[in-house]
């Protein structure tokens, strides 16, 4: 439009050059000067950041003369294509119209190019900075305050794993700052990952305990709670009900030096194994040192030696002895329905009977278990079981009931009891069994009771006195007889205070100790015999 006004007051005047020209040029830039765009208010109330960054405040202020810049751009432009008017104007050469429009499409082409790359510039790149491992790369961030704020971070993180201050040696990282794709920048927290990673002193994993003891660590989830169930396999069946631990354990996924990450195999060999620890049994009615000792695997001297003072003659009801000095990491505690045939007990009738003693009783017709399917909760620790609870019964046969004759004439006091005590005090000298006497072996067929020459001699048990006299190597012996198949010996007594015939009650003075007969010092020698046949009378004692 411009030029086809100016070639139409050159075809009018011919003779005038410059004015027309002069004109022209301020007729075009006269409506330029007075449209020039007002900078919005948004962008006058707009504020910068301030960076102390001498890269960043130069692409501040490159950002805050962009409006100023584009406009002297446009005039720039504008006064190019005037010239090359002015030029054409001056040669009087008449060019085509397409070379007009060349040249203006050349001109606008190479503005617009500068300032597209110019903008792209500012669109794709920003000034950042990068984080270097030991010359590695690890990562690019907006500013060297994050670089180092990550460092920091990561030192803080390792120093709470560790449990003392750690820090990061300056000359193993390097920080470079500088032009940088925007694309290229990473997060704090993946570049804070990245330096953990290349440092391995603590590692992310999951960490097993047991009462709160660390057992070990691993790296791979879900690992720590297939080898817990592996442990309990062998207690499992297709009738367990429910599986688990007695003691408390728990899988933590935590932070963890490197070196406290463990093999799985290492980690399933502790947990199979023992640790310093007591076990202990307590003693209940009808228990018996060996039976204890053989119930726990060990033989009576080895549960002796756990248990030093212990008299394996004399327990008591309640007494706790130590069975084991160790105790498995582990214990399984499972929980499993049993079926099987039970026994149902029968039940007892009395017949009153007044020619036997109060509190004795004889069969007069036996009785039998019944029997049932069963089926049963049971739980066990290992593999002892610590509760059974019967869930249902179907009888399959009947109990039969068992007919007792019971006693109610009077007892008198000599009467036997049915249990024995001790017919003296003094030391145990010699037990029952084979020993060594004279240079030769020889059966003892009693124990040993060595005290004071004149020490009391009582009855074990209420019964009738069948000998009082001297007999051989007893020396001085009374013989009683309890009226239940049990006869008890005395020897080597100094003086008898029984005869024959007499009726003696339970704890009776009936001699007094000596060493009379066979024997190489004061003592009682004391024999239990049942139905004839000896037997060893600690068994007997309380």
């Amino acid at each position: 439009m411009v030029q086809k006004n100016m070639k139409k007051k050159t075809d009018k005047k011919t003779d005038s050059k410059e004015p027309p020209a002069r004109n022209a040029r301020a007729k075009h830039i006269a409506p330029q000067s007075a449209g020039v765009r007002r900078t919005p208010l948004y962008r006058i109330n707009r504020r910068f950041p301030e960076s102390n960054n001498t890269s960043r405040q130069l692409q501040l202020l490159l950002a805050g003369s962009m409006p100023l810049l584009r406009q002297k751009v446009s005039g720039a432009a504008y006064r190019l294509r005037s010239f090359f008017s002015t030029l054409a104007l001056k040669t009087k050469t008449r060019q085509a119209p397409s070379g007009h429009r060349f040249v203006q499409t050349a001109v606008f082409l190479t503005a617009g190019l500068l300032l597209t790359v110019f903008a792209a510039n500012r669109v794709l790149y920003t000034t950042a900075t990068t984080l270097s491992f030991e010359g590695k790369e690890l990562g690019t961030v907006a500013s060297e305050e994050e670089a180092l704020a990550a460092v920091k971070r990561v030192e803080s993180s390792i120093s709470q794993v560790l449990g003392s201050r750690y820090s990061l040696e300056p000359d193993r990282v390097s920080y470079t700052t500088g032009l940088a794709y925007r694309g290229a920048l990473v997060e704090e927290a993946d570049l804070e990952e990245a330096l953990s990673q290349s440092l391995r002193v603590v590692e992310h994993g999951y960490a097993l305990y047991v009462n709160g003891d660390f057992i070990g660590a691993t790296q791979t989830e879900g690992a720590l709670d297939e080898l817990m169930a592996q442990v309990a396999t062998p207690y499992r069946n297709e009738n367990t009900v429910s599986i688990d631990f007695v003691e408390d354990w728990e899988i933590r996924e935590c932070d963890l030096p490197v070196e406290e990450f463990t093999n799985l195999a290492d980690v399933a060999l502790l947990l199979n194994s023992v640790k310093a620890g007591e076990q202990t049994y307590t003693v209940e009615a009808g228990d018996c040192w060996s039976v204890i000792a053989e119930d726990h695997n060990m033989t009576s001297q080895d549960l002796l030696r756990m248990n030093p003072g212990y008299d394996i003659d004399k327990l008591q009801i309640g007494d706790v002895l130590v069975t084991s000095q160790e105790v498995p990491y582990l214990t399984v505690r499972a929980t499993q329905m049993e079926y099987y045939v039970a026994d149902i007990p029968y039940e007892i009738e009395y017949v009153d009977d007044n020619t036997m003693w109060e509190g004795d009783t004889r069969v007069i017709t036996k009785g039998a278990y019944g029997t049932a399917d069963t089926v049963a909760r049971v739980t066990y620790e290992g593999v002892e079981e610590i509760e059974r609870v019967i869930e249902s019964q179907t009888i399959l046969t009947e109990p039969v009931t068992e007919v007792q004759a019971r006693g109610t004439l009077e007892r008198p006091s000599w009467a036997p009891t049915g249990s024995f005590r001790w017919p003296t005090s003094g030391s145990l000298t010699s037990r029952y069994g084979y020993r060594n006497i004279f240079g030769g072996s020889s059966f003892h067929g009693g124990i040993d009771i060595a005290n004071s020459y004149g020490t009391d001699i009582v009855a074990a048990d209420g019964g009738e006195v069948i000998y009082a006299g001297w007999m051989s190597g007893y020396g001085y012996l009374v013989q009683i007889d309890h009226q239940n198949g049990y006869v008890t010996y005395y020897g080597h007594n100094s003086s008898l205070l029984v005869s024959v015939g007499d009726k003696v009650y339970k704890g009776q003075h009936i001699a007094e100790m000596g060493s009379t007969g066979r024997s190489t010092g004061n003592h009682c020698h004391f024999e239990v015999r049942v139905n004839g046949e000896r037997t060893n009378p600690i068994n007997l004692l309380p």
